[in-house]
């Protein structure tokens, strides 16, 4: 991790100082190479009982995003949620 953290001196202190911290939910652009940008809503659930376990739930953000999803799944091997 040293090599990664002395890159950036910046981030080195934030994450020394804890400042480095999860957004709880939130919009992310992915690039791929077969369907292009897919824009995807998340969401990172923290388990009361234990709060070292994360749970992110990624969903299509509109429909060309869900229909780019689809074609990546052979347009019939996904479950929509």
């Amino acid at each position: 991790m040293a090599t990664n953290t002395a890159q950036d001196e910046d981030f080195a202190r934030f994450w020394a100082e804890r400042e480095v911290r999860v957004n709880g939910r939130g919009r992310k652009l992915l690039r791929h190479p077969a369907v292009g940008t897919i824009a995807v809503d998340f969401e990172v659930l923290l388990p009361l009982e234990d709060p070292e376990l994360r749970l992110l739930v990624y969903r299509a953000a509109d429909d060309e995003s869900r229909a780019a999803l689809h074609r990546l799944c052979g347009g019939d091997g996904c479950q929509e949620g």
